[in-house]
């Protein structure tokens, strides 16, 4: 197997996630080091991106990413107990679209009540085993039957959604953010989801933990699989508390509306 060690501390983003995806083109594993925690969220998009492999490890003061060309789950058990990167919902999505079971372990209570809303959303038997520092939750689809009284939602692979303010259109404050709220809602309830959804300049306070309105509608998103991204520059800009989805960067950014058919701004 061939594997390359790469040390990118000192390095701005998106330099890392640039050379990291350069070298896996020739090398089955790469192992990159960064000095900067929004780094390795980043080079987990880029694996998620490439459906690769990812584990973060801290070592110090920086943390050792190392991503290979093998599969997210091992004998359909997902293991996020040392790597932070990890969104434990989208991961047990990816596995039930192919098996009829997954086994998560997850460190965080909230990551199991995460899974549990998903679980009861779409009709799959749920338990939990909470063990000495952590939780194993599994994850597994019912019959056909319940499974078909549920109406299906399908991505869209042709299009995102791009959110740049926080209310939607001009004029009224007070009314754009009813707006917004309202746009967000009828996007849930959508049979087609879009791929993702990007989040820059203000608009990046709807994703803030004390300053978002729309909390609920941007979890149930996620909760069904569509990516939830903002800006780093701009979470940095505006002191924004992520509650929900990850960092990206305008490298990412660029080349999601460069591949998109569709880019929806309301």
């Amino acid at each position: 197997m061939k594997k390359f060690k790469l040390d990118a501390t000192g390095l701005a983003c998106p330099i890392p996630v640039v050379k990291t995806k350069k070298l896996l083109e020739e090398y089955e594993t790469v192992e990159t080091t960064v000095d900067n925690f929004i780094a390795t969220q980043n080079l987990d998009k880029l694996a998620k991106q490439l459906s690769y492999n990812i584990a973060v490890t801290e070592v110090g003061s920086n943390y050792e990413v190392v991503i290979s060309k093998n599969d997210l789950a091992k004998d359909n058990v997902i293991d996020t107990l040392n790597d932070k990167c990890v969104i434990p919902v989208t991961q047990a999505k990816r596995v039930l679209e192919k098996e009829s079971k997954v086994e998560i372990l997850v460190k965080d209570e909230s990551n199991v009540d995460k899974l549990e809303e998903f679980a009861k959303k779409n009709n799959y038997n749920f338990e939990k085993l909470q063990k000495e520092d952590h939780y194993s939750v599994s994850i597994e689809k019912l019959n056909n039957e319940l499974e078909q009284e549920k109406p299906v939602q399908k991505f869209d692979e042709s299009y995102i959604v791009v959110i740049n303010k926080k209310i939607m259109g001009h004029g009224s404050e007070e009314l754009g953010k009813r707006l917004i709220k309202a746009y967000l809602y009828a996007l849930t309830e959508q049979e087609e989801l879009p791929k993702k959804i990007i989040f820059y300049n203000d608009g990046g306070e709807l994703v803030d933990r004390n300053r978002s309105h729309v909390l609920d509608e941007l979890r149930e998103l996620e909760n069904n699989g569509v990516e939830i991204v903002c800006c780093g520059a701009c979470i940095d800009y505006h002191n924004i508390d992520l509650a929900v989805g990850n960092p990206t960067n305008m490298y990412f950014i660029v080349e999601d509306m460069r591949k998109a058919n569709r880019i929806i701004r309301p």
